[in-house]
């Protein structure tokens, strides 16, 4: 949740990136899929299959071992079948309870029960429903793997019968041809288990079709029942309520097939739990993974200081470190209500309410002082419409029992609400006052609830008061994931900066505004869903946009639909997104994973690989969801790819040379590398070019190509420290030991440079008008630069304290006497001109400026 907003950068830098590789990989993939494509139509012959051949004679002993191991591990997988052996000794009861619950429902509609006893009958049987496909689902699986076995044991039985021919034929002893032979009728005995064993498992997956098909009858059947006339909101299916007669009455056993059994959901809770065994283990793994989130979380906000001034992003850090173990229970209950759909009636209810009591220590911290014990009032209205359920009422008491209802529903209101006028007043967030302004709508549901009672109008009275109980239900479960998955994401952005190098505190704030925005529109969309289901016209509205969807077009020979062209869309925009995701977690500088130690430039070669591979099969997918048949490019995909050799070699070398780098890593995101006279850091490597940013600023695209051709030198690769070397020169009067010190003490003061390995000061040479001497340390490649005028300053102002003389470099013109000409002498400086002596001609030397050059040049690339 909390890299949906960052994914959206990502995309604008990679796009172009990502637009180049999805063509390239497209008319690559294309001749493969066509292949496929022609196989599937039987017009292709494999030719590369492996065909069965004798074993020679020399091996055959060696292969009955090996054939023998084999028997055993096909055996060990067909015999393995407790599934389906459970399923086959559950299906007869569990068809004779169906044939029971089909005739309970036949009374029940006889019965004329409200439209919400409908919904919940009818869910009651698509749980049936589910749980026999779930069922099929496990059989056909089974099907499929012994197919799969069978095809294995046919290939070798094939060879043995070949061998045993072929050893017949060339009078091997007896006792190897009667081995040979017990081989062959292992593996004719496997292929006739395999093959009853399938029979055995379709004739009991018809069986379960076909009850799965009086289950849909039957849902059918109550679907009609809640469409027809008498359901209308505006039928009047009471007469007035002082015409009613109060009279105590007998159930009948229509009326009693009305109310939910509670040893009957007892039952079906224990035969619930038998039946999803193997669910368990995956719903048990869920609730780990969210209790170790939630942990993590936890343990972040204590070791990390966490100072943000937003309340928003306070109460998200407060309601994990103050309520992580009833955070973790919360979100366990909400994760079994939605893993498992085909709960009992009263298992359901039951986590229901667990949800909503382990909600309120999530919520009630941070509601207004005045609107707390609102929680309870709504846990209140869960038990009561929940009841309904399980009690029997005549018409009249079910009315009255309506009346209460509603009628508490007001008083309620009205004591948190008055006067209302004043309440408009607080300063109480937006979804608070989002809450407060919704109150007379919620009054006018009531009122319309009890007049429609009164006046016998009561599927109008059962949807009003619906709507005013079950969406403060749905509200506070909502708002107790918003409140907990804010946390989670807040305190997840919070570890991931701070365990990095460097923290981007206006960057890191922003991201964690987005994601809580994200996360409060995705709930609001929830919430919105769950409601329109429980008005029902969530069904409506999904059939309307699932037969738009549908609907065929066909433009000369291609037919299609929205809905395939929205699933092509579809798939191609998870596969760049997720691609986006990858690389957000294994390349981003700012955010890295820590829980896998991984060596440098390793993150960025699984991060490529990963990409592209769910690059090339959301293509094939993509492509596949369209339904085209991709076999009539056949000829361009050739043509395309003649194309390709002859005119993409560029492209392609720059691409290969980019697999190269990844796969190699002579050089990794972040390392100062030097190629062509260009200096600068490494800012990413793609597929086809990388980009290196100089450091006056500017981002150079290079081809991978020239990063693999041309030398290169990384200053970074194994390590970030590098040598610098300063020159000195002394005049001859000086001191050697005096200096030789001078330079070790002007090294060691400087913090940037290194102790190890040892600073280094020498003696060079004796110059022609100086004293020279090196001085060699180690820095860190990016404070070199600092460190090596820092120490030239220091030595400066320490021969300056010491008397020490740094030379001029002096060049003497000696000139030839001229006839009557007086002899010159002239000393010149780079400089400066030096003043020609009393008598001289004035002559002056140029001065030298190749050292000066030589010297500038290693400044600038140092």
């Amino acid at each position: 949740m909390l890299l949906l907003v960052s994914i959206t950068n990502l995309m604008n830098t990679r796009y172009k990136n990502f637009l180049s590789v999805f063509l390239m990989i497209f008319w690559l993939l294309l001749p493969l899929y066509s292949a496929a494509q022609l196989k599937q139509t039987g017009t292709l012959i494999d030719s590369t299959r492996v065909q069965p051949k004798a074993i020679p004679v020399i091996n055959i002993i060696q292969k009955i071992e090996e054939a023998n191991l084999e028997i055993k591990d096909v055996n060990r997988r067909i015999r393995s079948k407790g599934n389906v052996l459970q399923i086959d000794s559950l299906y007869p009861a569990y068809a004779e309870f169906i044939e029971v619950e089909r005739k309970h429902v036949e009374a029940f509609m006889k019965a004329n029960p409200n439209r919400q006893k409908i919904i919940n009958t009818s869910n009651k049987w698509d749980g049936y429903y589910d749980q026999l496909n779930s069922w099929e689902s496990k059989i056909n699986g089974v099907n499929e793997r012994n197919l799969i076995l069978l095809e294995r044991v046919q290939f070798n039985e094939r060879i043995w019968e070949l061998t045993y021919q072929n050893a017949s034929s060339k009078k091997v002893p007896l006792e190897v041809l009667s081995s040979v032979k017990v081989v062959w009728n292992d593996f004719k005995e496997i292929h006739k288990y395999i093959v009853d064993q399938n029979n055995d498992y379709l004739l009991l997956e018809t069986k379960i079709n076909k009850l799965k098909i009086s289950v849909d009858q039957v849902i059918d059947e109550l679907m009609t029942l809640k469409e027809s006339e008498v359901y209308n909101l505006f039928h009047l299916r009471h007469p007035p309520l002082w015409k009613t007669s109060f009279t105590a009455s007998d159930k009948s056993d229509a009326e009693k097939a009305e109310v939910e059994s509670i040893p009957d959901n007892f039952d079906r809770i224990t035969q619930f739990f038998r039946t999803s065994e193997s669910s368990m283990y995956l719903f048990v793994l869920v609730v780990a993974c969210i209790v170790f989130f939630i942990m993590l979380t936890k343990r972040t906000f204590e070791k990390y200081a966490f100072n943000e001034e937003d309340g928003d992003l306070q109460n998200a850090k407060d309601i994990i470190l103050n309520h992580s173990i009833e955070s973790s229970i919360f979100l366990s209950l909400v994760i079994a209500i939605a893993f498992f759909k085909s709960l009992p009636m009263l298992l359901n209810n039951i986590l229901g309410l667990l949800i909503l009591i382990f909600a309120i220590p999530v919520v009630k911290p941070y509601m207004y002082k005045r609107f707390k014990k609102i929680i309870y009032f709504v846990v209140l209205f869960f038990i009561l419409d929940s009841a309904k359920t399980y009690f029997w009422f005549s018409s009249p008491q079910y009315r009255i029992y309506l009346l209460l209802e509603a009628l508490i529903v007001s008083a309620v209101l009205f004591a948190f609400t008055h006067p209302y006028l004043e309440i408009r007043k607080m300063k109480i967030g937006k979804f608070g006052m989002l809450l407060i302004r919704l109150t007379p709508i919620i009054y006018i549901l009531v009122l319309i609830s009890v007049v429609s009672n009164i006046l016998g109008y009561t599927n109008l009275t059962d949807l009003t008061l619906k709507i005013t109980t079950q969406s403060g239900v749905f509200t506070l479960m909502f708002y107790g994931i918003l409140m907990i998955a804010g946390g989670v994401s807040t305190g997840l952005i919070h570890r991931y900066y701070n365990t990095s190098d460097s923290i981007d505190h206006e960057k890191k704030f922003k991201l964690e505004i987005k994601v809580l925005f994200v996360i409060r529109v995705l709930a609001f969309v929830f919430w919105l869903l769950f409601f329109l289901g429980m008005i029902d016209l969530l069904a409506p509205i999904r059939q309307f946009f699932n037969d738009l969807l549908n609907e065929p077009y066909q433009i000369g020979s291609i037919m299609f639909s929205l809905g395939d062209i929205l699933r092509f869309l579809f798939i191609l925009s998870v596969s760049f997104l997720t691609t986006s995701l990858i690389s957000f977690l294994f390349e981003s500088q700012e955010v890295s994973i820590k829980i896998v130690k991984l060596p440098k430039g390793v993150p960025a070669a699984i991060s490529l690989v990963i990409r592209y591979f769910v690059i090339a099969f959301g293509i094939v997918l993509a492509l596949s969801s369209l339904g085209i048949d991709l076999s009539k490019f056949n000829l361009m995909a050739g043509a395309l790819g003649l194309g390709i050799g002859f005119g993409l070699q560029t492209v392609i070398s720059n691409f290969v040379s980019g697999l190269i780098l990844v796969f190699e890593r002579p050089i990794h995101v972040g390392d100062t590398v030097e190629v062509n006279n260009l200096l600068g850091t490494v800012n990413r490597i793609g597929v086809r070019s990388s980009s290196i940013v100089t450091f006056d600023g500017a981002e150079v695209v290079v081809p991978n190509n020239n990063l693999i051709a041309n030398d290169l030198i990384n200053w970074t690769l194994s390590d970030s420290i590098k040598r610098i070397e300063i020159l000195i020169g002394t005049t001859y009067g000086s001191d050697p030991n005096q200096i030789l010190k001078i330079l070790t003490d002007e090294v060691a003061k400087n913090q940037d440079a290194l102790k190890y390995p040892e600073p280094q000061a020498l003696f060079s040479e004796f110059g022609e008008s100086s004293l020279n001497f090196k001085l060699r340390y180690w820095v860190h490649f990016e404070a070199g630069l600092k460190s090596k005028s820092d120490i030239s300053i220091g030595i400066y102002n320490e021969f300056a304290a010491q008397g020490v003389e740094i030379p001029f470099p002096q060049q003497d013109v000696h000139i030839k006497n001229m006839p009557g000409a007086v002899p010159l002498q002239q000393t010149t400086s780079k400089s400066e001109s030096v003043p020609a002596k009393k008598g001289s001609s004035g002559t002056k030397a140029k001065p030298s400026k190749n050292k000066a050059k030589d010297d500038d040049e290693k400044l600038v690339k140092d």
